[in-house]
């Protein structure tokens, strides 16, 4: 039992990396197909490649081709494609946040116009968006990021109210820190990374960053028929790190 339906299709954004790739990956070795969305596809995934940017209606058009090719409508669909501006509110100017906006919340708004009429039409679908505990924590320098993460949560809880009766669960999964290149870019802009690095590691009481399939698992999970009784609800992965307000890791004394 996979809990997907043999002509279940998957749409997939931010699919060439990351958390995108490892759900790609894991659908694909439960027998669903997949269309994966991104501006830098990976060709060794055994996916179907829309290369575009999802804040564009032009990448959505090309995605109901591809469905259209395949000759039924997408059932399964995860928007996790993402980027990230460092800065506080007074750092970042107009095109930051407008960037910001446009791919992280706005990517998903597209990508659900474009596929939830024809799983309106088939009864049925399942649709998780990737957000992020920054959705409902507080984190330095990234205002643009974290503001948009709360709307996608948001936009999850809506869209699930909205379409309950139509057959269609959305929910939304919120990690913590994922090691994947979107992260190391990330780190990278640190005065000192390696020591930036190992904060973040210690701070999660399971003592180590997510890896992307931790996550993906996660996600998979949620689109299938084996969470059938769960929509609007939001999946924290983060390694422990909400869980506590002062983990101590030992070292600290009483």
């Amino acid at each position: 039992m996979t809990g997907f339906l043999e002509r279940d299709l998957a749409v997939v954004t931010g699919a060439g990396s990351g958390v995108g790739r490892s759900v790609a990956t894991i659908l694909r070795s439960r027998g669903v197909d997949v269309v994966g969305v991104d501006t830098s596809p990976d060709e060794s995934l055994d996916v179907s490649w829309v290369e575009g940017d999802v804040a564009a209606n032009s990448t959505w058009n090309a995605v109901l081709a591809a469905c259209a090719e395949r000759e039924r409508g997408a059932t399964l669909l995860v928007i996790n494609a993402a980027v990230v501006h460092v800065g506080s509110v007074l750092d970042l100017g107009d095109a930051e946040w407008q960037h910001t906006l446009e791919v992280n919340l706005l990517g998903g708004v597209r990508a659900m116009r474009a596929l939830l009429p024809g799983m309106q039409r088939l009864g049925r679908g399942s649709i998780v968006t990737v957000a992020s505990v920054d959705a409902f924590m507080a984190e330095q320098g990234l205002a643009a990021y974290c503001s948009s993460k709360g709307a996608l949560l948001q936009l999850a809880r809506c869209s699930a109210v909205d379409f309950a009766r139509d057959g269609i669960r959305v929910n939304c999964v919120c990690p913590g820190v994922i090691d994947t290149p979107f992260f190391r870019r990330h780190l990278a802009t640190a005065s000192d990374p390696e020591r930036f690095l190992e904060v973040r590691k210690q701070r999660n009481p399971l003592g180590r960053l997510l890896m992307p399939e931790d996550v993906a698992e996660t996600v998979v999970f949620l689109l299938s028929d084996a969470s059938a009784g769960t929509t609007g609800a939001q999946f924290t992965v983060d390694a422990g790190l909400t869980a506590s307000f002062d983990f101590r890791t030992g070292d600290e004394g009483a």
